[in-house]
């Protein structure tokens, strides 16, 4: 057994990385796969010495010496300086266990998900190269990584440290996420994953010819307006939960600067975290709760859309359309009270919303009372109240807002899953990116 991860979440493009791994195979070799149509390896590792080391508690940096829950030395995890891929994309490091006959195993290279034997990075341009910044939710991913014993959806035991570590297995694929078992009746992938939401969305940028650059949360919690500024775009998607202080200031002067935001994704910035250390964070509290609501900056919240969970609400759900007119539609050729992404069951699992008087309209209108901005329009809204789930309002409202600059919301984590399967969701993906970042490259460019 062989599990891993790269120490920096997004080296630069021809720097160097370090990879730290646990084998008890006597040697192992390390493939590069860029994610984008699939995975194409880029480069290989010569053969590297294998040597095991145990597992660490959540909160520690397992790449130094640690103690465990009852004194026990915990030996840092070896590491291994490597070249970084010299193309910019988001990467995942396979990992090869060797002996002196060759590999002796197989891992498997369709996928960029697996429980071990693969990491996660993301390989930064040495300068900006693209107009649009899609932002991995790494944050949210290692929030619910198990590797060590817990995550932030676990009760650690008395005496045990709270919070959990960017320094261990995990953190998108290579580890087990808090709710594997939580199936999704719509996707098999694994919840909380790179594969079943950012990898959708990667892949379908790949296939449309978008010249996309990309970073983590720890990139905007550390560089924030730096990293920001040359982009007129910024991208999330899929489940993007989890938001530092000053992740949450950057992307705001990002927006009141005239630049944009597009949030392709649900149940977005409710949690609020701080840094104990460099490495390792853990919660403060909700944001409508401890700060600023979420409103404010998305324009929904998750307090008025809800959750879906696991397949006991089987019912589908998709956005009813208003204000056809609006350029968000373009070219998709629906009308007011038409209904998309109802085969797809496109709101869910997690949505978000704005509060508005379900006795008023259509059109429907924020009210405001949420911390809804507003200039806030409410361009369709998925009603999870008549499915028989939801908070607060129970409807997940697609929308956006000006403040000077502009902030889409998808309002739902399943939106890349429509992006393949609904013309809808495509065009009016297409349709935002094109008008707050840049017209897409042709594939073949």
């Amino acid at each position: 057994m062989i599990r891993g991860y790269v120490e920096q979440p997004s080296p630069r493009a021809g720097g160097t990385l370090t990879l730290r791994a646990a084998t008890d195979a006597p040697r192992f070799r390390v493939e590069f796969h860029r994610c984008g149509d699939g995975l194409t390896l880029s480069a290989k590792s010569p053969w590297l010495p294998g040597a095991d080391a145990p597992p660490h508690l959540p909160a520690h940096d397992w790449g130094r010496d640690g103690t465990g829950p009852r004194g026990e030395p915990l030996p840092a995890w070896p590491g291994h300086e490597l070249p970084a891929p010299a193309e910019p994309g988001v990467y995942v490091a396979v990992l090869v266990e060797g002996d002196d006959d060759g590999d002796r195993t197989d891992p498997d290279r369709t996928t960029p998900d697996g429980r071990e034997a693969k990491a996660l990075f993301v390989v930064r341009p040495a300068a900006p190269s693209a107009r649009i910044l899609y932002k991995l939710p790494l944050f949210t991913y290692h929030a619910y990584n198990v590797s060590g014993g817990w995550c932030l959806y676990d009760h650690p035991q008395p005496g045990d440290v709270p919070g959990v570590s960017l320094h261990r297995p995990g953190g998108g694929t290579g580890a087990t996420p808090y709710d594997v078992t939580n199936f999704d009746p719509y996707d098999p992938t694994p919840r909380q994953t790179f594969v079943h939401w950012d990898g959708r969305f990667v892949a379908w940028l790949a296939r449309r010819g978008y010249l996309v650059d990309y970073c983590t949360d720890l990139d905007l919690h550390r560089d924030g307006e730096e990293l920001l500024a040359p982009y007129r775009l910024l991208v999330s998607a899929g489940h993007d939960e989890y938001w530092s202080d000053a992740m949450r200031a950057a992307v705001s002067r990002h927006v009141a600067a005239g630049r944009n935001v597009a949030f392709f994704g649900g149940n977005t910035c409710w949690w609020r975290i701080a840094f104990r250390d460099a490495v390792t964070f853990e919660r403060t509290g909700f944001w409508h709760e401890h700060g600023p609501p979420e409103n404010e900056l998305t324009g929904v919240s998750f307090r008025n859309g809800g959750e879906r969970d696991r397949d006991e609400h089987p019912e589908p759900v998709g956005f009813r359309v208003q204000h056809a007119d609006h350029w968000v539609y373009a070219g998709t050729g629906l009308r007011d009270g038409d209904v998309f992404g109802l085969e797809e069951c496109l709101v869910g699992y997690e949505c978000d919303g704005a509060a508005f008087d379900r006795a008023a309209g259509p059109p429907r209108v924020p009210t405001g009372e949420d911390g809804t901005p507003a200039g806030f329009t409410i361009l369709a809204v998925g009603d999870c109240a008549a499915a028989g789930w939801g908070l607060g309002n129970r409807a997940a409202t697609m929308g956006l807002h000006s403040a000077p600059g502009t902030v889409f919301t998808g309002a739902t984590t399943d939106w890349p899953r429509g992006l393949d399967s609904s013309a809808a969701v495509a065009r009016i993906t297409a349709n935002v990116l094109d008008r707050l970042g840049e017209p897409p490259l042709s594939p073949s460019s």
